[in-house]
């Protein structure tokens, strides 16, 4: 089944059992996972966009400047990737653990995606 399909008729959710499951296991269990780090993956992506159109309340309210993201604890992606359409341009946040990776290292994921998307773009 494709994954549109699980999404359309909710089963990604419904398999969060099973995947509770397993996470209580790696946590009981941290030599089983890689480095032992309890990470399931390197990096998340989520899929539907978030447009945030909320520049004017911000100016009235004196804010300059803000991020926003979910949190995840214990197990999970060891970078988080999220992207917003803020005022009509793309804002980008990563966050990573410390000292799991770098500066350096994310700077050159950073670089990299970065040579992506500007490569993607010429192709168009």
């Amino acid at each position: 089944m494709a994954f549109a399909e699980y999404k359309k008729c909710n089963k990604h959710f419904s398999d969060m059992a099973d995947i509770n499951f397993l996470m209580c296991k790696a946590i009981e269990n941290p030599g089983l996972t890689a480095s032992s780090s309890l990470r399931t993956s390197f990096i998340s992506v989520f899929e539907d966009p978030v447009f945030d159109n909320s520049n004017q309340i911000q100016k009235e309210l004196g804010v300059e400047d803000y991020m926003g993201c979910a949190s995840i604890h214990g197990v999970g992606p060891s970078i988080a990737m999220f992207d917003t359409v803020r005022g009509g341009e793309l804002d980008c946040l990563c966050v990573y653990p410390s000292p799991l990776h770098s500066r350096e290292q994310m700077n050159e994921l950073v670089d990299h995606m970065k040579r992506v998307l500007i490569d993607a773009s010429l192709v168009v």
